[in-house]
């Protein structure tokens, strides 16, 4: 999935627009955010939606950036609503 995401997106931080660290970097994994997580929605882990771009730095403390807490907001409503029983 991390790979997708890395094809399929610019290579900057989402909450900076800072450019990332290259592939080579044994901090690249660090780069990729889950919005979710993992442990409490599990259906999520591989979603390529529930994943932001951002540095190790940024990741550390992604709780602190705006533009992820709405994110996450809205994922859970989409994983809440798919959730309802007819």
């Amino acid at each position: 999935m991390f790979e997708y995401v890395w094809a399929t997106r610019e290579h900057i931080s989402e909450v900076s627009g800072k450019a990332l660290l290259p592939r080579h970097d044994y901090r690249w994994p660090w780069q990729f955010a889950h919005i979710l997580s993992k442990g409490q929605y599990p259906s999520f882990k591989l979603n390529p939606d529930n994943i932001m771009l951002m540095l190790p730095e940024e990741h550390e403390k992604q709780e602190r950036y705006d533009l992820f807490n709405e994110r996450k907001e809205a994922l859970k409503l989409i994983y809440y609503e798919s959730r309802k029983p007819f």
